[in-house]
């Protein structure tokens, strides 16, 4: 039961985008899930129709694609010969779905995900999103999303570990597009790992009025506070968000999530800002004990144990699904601390290794 609370937990934090945040399928989500793959044009004898032109995956060339060529789409194709769409299905009888349009600049794009596509179903994550991150400021802006999309996939230690190469001008710059408020959690994250003095200001800003209006976007604001200013903003976010009952419970679990973020990849230095600054909230505000828990859990972060007991048994969390939550974490983490004493074998974010 204890590994199955700690699989329930890190599969509900998600990838780097966190507990409330789901990204959106992208375009190798769609292939990858995909068992035809097709490439197609309009067809000569109805431009109303598709016709398959090339055949990537399972099908035979003559496949019937049912949906209509729109206005926009005819007129892209009728002026450029060597474009094409790509659609894609699941199984032999799902519908087909419009993937991309594949135009002389994402063609290459496409072959090398295809190219990869083998590895990347069998979980080669890291190949993965450096092949994206090295498309992070390609001049095309179709292929610049793309690359966004699949970043905001990846796990936030994957984005703090590479040097990535961000354009913060450009990033601030389309960050409140209307058209691209999906990526406005990646461009946030991206903007706290480029540290550059002239996003400090907005991200601040954006921190905290999202916290005032219980934005989803409030985890994304705290990670990249955090990650911008260092260890010695971790007490002041603890103490400005985490103390005041005007924020909401939903509020506050976005904040411990972004310092259980910072705990799980964090230096010594972070680490030991992030535990000190939580015990102290904890003490404050016992009602954050479930969501610490959670956040902390998910994350395999043991740092709150001792707290989390304290305030169990002094009957500070009173709720039976709170205290049961709170029980599981405090056995895992007696459990790792076992582990690593007679020579356990513990990965290392904290979880044990079967």
């Amino acid at each position: 039961m204890l590994v199955g609370f700690l699989v329930c937990t890190a599969s509900a934090a998600g990838a780097c985008g966190f507990h409330n945040y789901v990204p959106q399928p992208t375009m190798v989500d769609r292939l990858i899930d995909s068992e035809h793959v097709v490439l197609v044009r309009q067809d000569p004898a109805n431009p109303f129709r598709y016709k398959v032109v090339e055949n990537l995956s399972g099908v035979e060339a003559d496949a019937d694609i049912p949906n209509l060529v729109d206005s926009t789409t005819r007129r892209r194709l009728t002026q450029n010969g060597d474009d094409v769409v790509l659609f894609a299905r699941e199984g032999a009888y799902g519908p087909w779905l419009r993937v991309a349009y594949i135009d002389s600049t994402m063609q290459p794009v496409l072959r090398s995900v295809l190219d990869h596509l083998p590895d990347w179903k069998l979980g080669e994550d890291v190949s993965r999103f450096q092949t994206f991150a090295d498309l992070l400021n390609h001049p095309d802006p179709v292929v610049g999303k793309l690359a966004l999309r699949e970043l905001d996939r990846a796990d936030y230690g994957f984005l703090v570990s590479h040097k990535l190469q961000i354009d913060t001008a450009q990033t601030l710059s389309r960050i409140g597009n209307r058209t691209e408020m999906d990526l406005r959690a990646i461009r946030v994250l991206l903007l706290g790992i480029a540290g550059d003095d002239t996003a400090r200001g907005y991200l601040k800003r954006g921190l905290n009025r999202s916290a005032q209006l219980e934005s989803t976007l409030l985890g994304a604001f705290a990670t990249a506070v955090i990650e911008t200013d260092g260890p010695e903003s971790v007490r002041i976010i603890a103490e400005t968000y985490l103390a005041d009952q005007t924020y909401s419970a939903a509020s506050k679990e976005m904040i411990v999530e972004a310092l259980a973020l910072h705990s799980q990849y964090g230096d010594e230095t972070m680490r030991s800002a992030v535990a000190e600054a939580m015990g102290e909230a904890l003490e404050v505000a016992p009602d954050l004990a479930p969501a610490v828990a959670r956040q902390f859990g998910a994350r395999g972060v043991w740092s709150q144990s001792e707290t989390l007991s304290s305030l169990v048994r002094s009957g500070s969390v009173r709720s039976i699904a709170d205290v049961l939550a709170i029980s599981q974490y405090i056995a895992l983490a007696e459990g790792v601390s076992a582990g690593s004493s007679i020579g356990g074998s513990v990965v290392p974010d904290g979880g044990v290794l079967e």
